[in-house]
């Protein structure tokens, strides 16, 4: 560029000394204004080259960032952001899998999921000395889940399947439990299935909003042969460890609707297991603002028994617990006023013990 001046300097004194010798000052005048304007230009340009290209670079990306970011798969744009603040890593997908709350391969966003309203309750029920009840309601809101009617429901025994579903998943809508053994495998699932009631609340196609109270729903055992439809897990996984139940939601509709998108999922579900396990837990499965957790405890102590509890909470604020972190004895009920986000791998976990002394605990209740 300097040299593209220097030769235009030239070039424009050696017009102007013709033009003087041949046509006298008002032609010199006339000839070198415009390529004294145009060579003041390009100085100024040049002198200022890196303020225009920043400009014009900022320029662009507020006019076409927006439909470029649109035009892309949602990891794709959020691998770049994260690489740009942390550095070029292979820990991301973790991040970007919590994030999003999916895999955000799909550039509609189809295949991730975010509750904007999360409340949970359990109601723990002694059956006799050594087991209880464990009843949960729990509901999300979304902010419209297009195109996806269908809740996938993953049951298994590895922890490392249980840690890839959620960014390995194919479907926004799932529900994943961890139990302790291929034998509890067999006969939860079943069980479990004969207890889930599930309801939402949808948009049709006209803009109004419908809900369909939670009823029973069995849905469906997947074959193994179509596990790939439904997750994607490494070839080193034993997909013998893995159960999955899918529900159509469609189902739940009104005949005569055409659902436009899913506004809210509620599920109610219930599980026996042993007193002594001591603990019973929660955990968001995709990014979820949660409302609140609460517990009633009142039927969870036999006549002659006091129970003390404890809470232990993760997430990313500082919360206002009911309960310190000593052990206390609650009569009734517990509830904890999250109002915060929680990612996978995020929750709220209830312990309790018998006042006398600490029982034994064993085995794993998850939600």
């Amino acid at each position: 560029m300097a040299v593209v001046l220097a030769v235009a300097a030239v070039l424009l004194s050696a017009i102007v000394v013709a033009a003087a010798l041949t046509a006298g000052a008002a032609a010199v005048v006339a000839i070198c204004s415009p390529l004294l304007l145009l060579t003041m230009i390009a100085l100024a340009a040049w002198l200022l080259r890196e303020r225009i290209g920043t400009w014009a670079a900022r320029t662009l990306v507020r006019v076409a960032g927006p439909a470029i970011v649109r035009s892309l798969p949602p990891r794709d744009v959020l691998g770049t952001l994260l690489d740009s603040v942390f550095g070029e890593s292979v820990g991301h997908e973790e991040i970007s899998s919590a994030l999003l709350g999916g895999g955000g391969f799909d550039v509609r966003g189809h295949d991730i999921a975010v509750s904007r309203s999360t409340t949970v309750h359990m109601s723990l029920q002694r059956i006799d000395h050594d087991t209880c009840l464990t009843a949960m309601t729990w509901s999300y809101e979304f902010a419209g889940v297009r195109d996806s009617h269908r809740l996938v429901i993953f049951t298994t025994t590895s922890e490392d399947i249980f840690r890839l579903l959620p960014s390995r998943r194919r479907f926004p809508l799932f529900e994943s439990w961890l139990v302790p053994s291929d034998d509890q495998l067999d006969e939860y699932v079943p069980g479990f299935r004969n207890r889930l009631a599930a309801g939402i609340s949808y948009r049709d196609e006209d803009g109004f909003v419908h809900t369909a109270a939670p009823s029973t729903e069995q849905g469906e055992a997947v074959p193994l042969r179509d596990y790939e439809q439904f997750v994607r897990l490494p070839e080193r996984l034993d997909r013998k460890e893995l159960r999955i139940v899918s529900l159509d939601l469609y189902d739940l509709a009104d005949p005569d609707h055409v659902v436009e998108a899913v506004e809210r999922l509620t599920l109610r579900a219930s599980t026996v297991g042993r007193f002594d396990q001591g603990f019973v837990t929660w955990s968001a499965p995709y990014p979820c603002y949660v409302d609140r957790v609460s517990y009633d405890v009142r039927d969870l102590s036999l006549a002659h028994e006091k129970i003390e509890y404890q809470l232990v909470v993760h997430t990313n604020g500082m919360l206002s617990l009911p309960l310190t972190l000593d052990w206390a004895h609650v009569p009734d009920e517990i509830t904890v006023a999250v109002n915060a986000w929680m990612l996978p791998g995020h929750g709220v976990t209830l312990l309790w013990r018998l006042a006398h002394g600490t029982e034994p605990i064993d085995g794993v209740e998850q939600f």
